[in-house]
């Protein structure tokens, strides 16, 4: 019989991070079946557009890592975005907040930003982003997760922040999954045998 279950990253103490540790667990567990889902993919694939003013896969990547490291590393220390969030994104993961190129416009195409980047620079994207997660995270208490924080007008918890990094994680993968089968139908990928 197949187990399945969700193991604790290391370094999470078991007493006072229980509940971060299954976050953290669940990150994990979808950042590897994103990597696996894109596996398969070259330079052209990640930048492939059904039509001008979709989002590439290349893009998603580089804005799941953005938006991860905005999330976990800058809004929770209240940090202004511009200048010291903005170089902390860039000294995390070496692409500065907007150069994902989202919001993208109605007309608009793979960023000059991410040009030429293959699989392997997404992916180092997204594992250096969630080695600062947990380097982050492992600071966190459970005890602390209903503790508000400032952001603009809202006052936001780092329970909620945890959700909303996953939320948007499993949201994103689900577009790379819909492009997938786009390129699939257009001929620019090849069909799996059913």
């Amino acid at each position: 019989m197949k187990e399945r279950k969700l193991a604790s990253p290391e370094g999470y103490d078991s007493s006072s991070q229980r509940v971060l540790a299954y976050f953290a667990a669940q990150l994990d567990d979808q950042l590897r079946r994103l990597e696996d889902s894109v596996a398969e993919l070259d330079t052209r694939h990640l930048e492939w557009q059904p039509h001008p003013g979709v989002n590439t896969i290349g893009m998603l990547l580089a804005h799941l890592a953005v938006a991860e490291v905005y999330w976990i590393n800058v809004a929770p220390a209240q940090m202004p975005l511009t200048p010291d969030g903005d170089n902390l994104i860039l000294e995390t993961i070496g692409i500065r907040m907007d150069d994902d190129g989202l919001p993208l416009a109605a007309d608009g195409c793979h960023p000059a930003t991410l040009s030429g980047k293959s699989l392997s620079d997404y992916l180092a994207m997204l594992d250096k982003t969630r080695a600062s997660t947990h380097a982050t995270l492992r600071t966190w208490r459970d005890a602390d997760l209903d503790t508000g924080y400032r952001l603009r007008d809202m006052s936001v918890t780092p329970a909620w922040t945890l959700y909303h990094v996953l939320e948007h994680l499993a949201g994103h993968f689900g577009q790379i999954l819909v492009l997938k089968h786009l390129m699939r139908d257009a001929g620019v990928l090849e069909k799996k045998p059913e």
